[in-house]
């Protein structure tokens, strides 16, 4: 047994020594290339602080900047209908006639007024009225005057607006109320969008800010509008503001009711920006991070960011301008990694 033991203890020695001897055969040079850990090769980029364009998108759905319900004050019958849905009509046009029976009978009394008012003025010359009989005659031609101005306005129906007959409830014969509408006459040039904006963005609206819509139904193309009214109060539940853009829709393409997107122009703002793929996220954490290139090595650096632009995007903290991060081949490196 003891045999054994000594030829292994022998062994082991022989072996140490035979190791010490090679690597006493190997350059310093060549010792440290073996030590040392390889660089990586990299992209990296300039951190640039720039003026961005501020934009939100919104969905709208587009409405008349002005509808007119068009009806009879005291209601009649309708005796005829002069427009259909679909009719582009002026402002002041006559779009419908009620029966004129009480405007006939007002017509009547309107004249005996007038009778009336002459012989009490001959009367009163000669001393055959006093000043106050002549006074309530000139009273109640006023009335009746009154009285047949109101019945001529609600019996031939006029539009106070150009736009286009929307809606009709009656055909000619019918019994109209004043509170269903005759017809609804719709203005769609302009045509609006109403919008509800983030209240952070409250400062920056403003009348005659531009904006763009675009609507899937008429193809790619893009409407220009204007921010028209401001709301001067903010929403304490949605912490939003409501706003008006108009569209000029000259060319009478935009309908009320057709749904798009709307893109407001809120102005330009400088950002720190870098690129996209420069942005390394922490599986599971949620949290982002860049390598940072100092002295030749990669150096972790937790950031915060904002939006994105296109294929930049911006950095709210963690970063300063003139830093140099990696910008491809960061899946690769650790921290304190060299690099090239």
């Amino acid at each position: 047994m003891k045999k054994y033991i000594t030829l292994a203890l022998a062994a082991t020695v022989s072996s140490l020594v035979m190791i010490a001897c090679g690597s006493g055969d190997k350059k310093p040079e060549q010792v440290a290339q073996t030590d040392s850990v390889e660089a990586i090769k990299v992209e990296r980029v300039r951190v640039e602080l720039d003026t961005i364009d501020i934009s939100e998108k919104f969905t709208a759905t587009l409405e008349a900047k002005v509808k007119n319900n068009i009806s009879a004050q005291t209601g009649g019958r309708l005796q005829q209908l002069l427009v259909k849905v679909g009719d582009r009509v002026g402002q002041g046009q006559v779009v419908a006639r009620l029966e004129a029976t009480q405007l006939a009978t007002a017509q009547i009394q309107l004249n005996d007024a007038k009778l009336a008012v002459s012989r009490m003025s001959e009367l009163y010359k000669i001393g055959g009225v006093s000043k106050a009989q002549l006074e309530q005659a000139e009273s109640a031609l006023a009335i009746a005057q009154q009285q047949v101005n109101n019945l001529a306005t609600n019996t031939s129906l006029r539009s106070p607006i150009s736009g286009i007959v929307t809606a009709k409830n009656y055909d000619n014969g019918d019994m109209t109320s004043p509170s269903l509408p005759v017809v609804v006459i719709e203005q769609i040039s302009p045509v609006k969008a109403t919008i509800h904006v983030s209240e952070a963005y409250y400062t920056q609206l403003q009348k005659g800010l531009s904006a763009s819509l675009s609507v899937e139904a008429l193809g790619e193309g893009t409407f220009d509008g204007t921010i028209a009214n401001v709301y001067p109060t903010i929403d304490s539940k949605t912490h939003t503001v409501q706003v008006e853009v108009e569209f000029a829709n000259k060319d009478m393409l935009l309908r009320p009711g057709m749904y798009g997107s709307l893109k407001l122009d809120l102005g330009r703002r400088a950002a720190l920006l870098v690129p996209d793929k420069a942005v390394q996220r922490i599986v599971g954490a949620g949290k982002r991070f860049v390598y940072v290139v100092h002295d030749g090595k990669a150096v972790y650096r937790e950031v915060e960011i904002g939006e994105k632009f296109g294929d930049k995007q911006e950095i709210l903290a963690g970063l300063e301008a003139g830093e140099e991060v990696v910008s491809s081949g960061a899946a690769k490196l650790s921290n304190g990694q060299a690099v090239k």
